[in-house]
């Protein structure tokens, strides 16, 4: 059941969300929650400013082409490919600059999509954001993102996403929550109401809702997900309309 008088929320009715069956919610946040990859765009953001890092330029493409092996090779590239990169962008960073590059790039993305909004004011006490962007990420957009609300911050109950650890001077991924790997023991005997994303690769998460949403997907993507996950709904979901101009 939604939370107490959340029917009644301004929030549920702009974006338009109904009620939600007993149990968690399961949500990807980069593509779902808010729009694009902030993953990547993190690291973008840090290499065109920093400058230094791209004297890594062959560290990054090798990284690169381990991430996009294909076939059965995927996951183990993966595996290599992103530590990699994530090495060569943050090489000499000290926490105190790397949360200030986080501080920074959040206060550039566009924010929160309107349903996201209205599911975390209706339903933020039981839903739990699983996300491969690192966790202070992740963190940061929300706090700007819900910075304003009339009734403090409708925080998550929870937030799974990449842990980072420091090696050999740069940051790398000691859990890479992507894939299969967002989905922990605990998550996997607790009851989901609802699961979203709008990925593929999140189709062991998708599974576990008794409901999953399938957010703005291209026509390739929803044809290949409803051939793995028939019951499939698809959501297209916008940000806030801009003010217009005095």
């Amino acid at each position: 059941m939604p939370a107490p008088g959340a029917s009644q929320d301004p929030a549920l009715r702009e974006g338009g969300l109904g009620p939600i069956g007993e149990g968690l919610i399961l949500a990807d946040f980069d593509g779902t929650l808010a729009p694009g990859d902030s993953h990547a765009g993190l690291l973008r953001f840090i290499l065109v400013r920093r400058r230094w890092p791209l004297l890594l330029f062959p560290l990054l493409i090798l990284g690169a082409l381990l991430v996009f092996l294909p076939g059965r090779s995927f996951a183990r590239g993966r595996g290599w490919g992103i530590p990699l990169i994530w090495w060569s962008i943050t090489l000499g960073l000290s926490p105190l600059a790397w949360r200030a590059w986080v501080r920074a790039y959040s206060a550039s993305r566009p924010g929160l999509f309107v349903p996201a909004r209205a599911l975390l004011a209706g339903y933020h006490h039981r839903l739990w954001i699983v996300s491969a962007s690192p966790r202070a990420l992740v963190r940061g957009q929300l706090a700007l993102a819900l910075a304003h609300e009339p009734d403090g911050k409708p925080w998550p109950a929870h937030i799974e996403a990449t842990r980072l650890r420091y090696a050999l001077g740069g940051l790398i991924p000691r859990h890479y929550c992507h894939g299969a790997a967002k989905i922990t023991p605990v998550m996997a005997r607790l009851k989901v109401a609802l699961s979203l994303s709008d990925s593929l690769h999140d189709l062991p998460l998708l599974r576990l809702g008794r409901v999953a949403w399938l957010i703005n997907p291209a026509p390739s993507l929803l044809r290949r997900v409803r051939t793995r996950l028939p019951h499939i709904v698809v959501k297209q979901w916008r940000l806030p309309a801009l003010p217009p101009r005095p």
